[in-house]
């Protein structure tokens, strides 16, 4: 017996499409996963830190 994964494989036209939400549009989509990314030194945390500063605010 093999512990093999097994690959699932998914038609994409079976795939229903979702409206996005955004948290900054067309940036920062809501509950998405989001990757910033940059150069040292570019502002990356803070730009991070002011995000959240603002949108714990709202909530």
């Amino acid at each position: 017996m093999s512990n093999k994964p097994v690959l699932k494989l998914i038609n994409m036209a079976d795939v229903e499409a979702t409206e996005v939400e955004w948290l900054w549009y067309p940036y920062i989509p809501y509950g998405k996963i989001t990757i910033i990314q940059g150069d040292p030194g570019e502002g990356k945390t803070t730009l991070i830190l002011n995000l959240l500063m603002v949108y714990s605010e709202i909530a």
